[in-house]
């Protein structure tokens, strides 16, 4: 995935945001193609399920603050 397409698949964020979370480490480095920064979908598949991973580990811990 080219990092247009990386940043339309992430909610429409800039693709310099995207770079960013390169940057960070958040998402891997972009292999090249042809000289163009591409993205595995599978990376982003997992970077998002990640965040995923991490709400619903917070949801859960403000539910059981909840009931203490």
């Amino acid at each position: 995935m080219d990092l247009e397409e990386v940043a339309e698949k992430l909610g429409n964020i800039s693709t310099r945001s995207v770079r960013r979370l390169i940057a960070r480490g958040d998402l891997p480095q972009p292999v090249k193609v042809l000289s163009s920064p591409r993205l595995y979908h599978s990376d982003v598949v997992a970077y998002l399920e990640g965040l995923k991973q991490k709400r619903d580990t917070a949801s859960q811990n403000t539910r059981r603050k909840e009931t203490l």
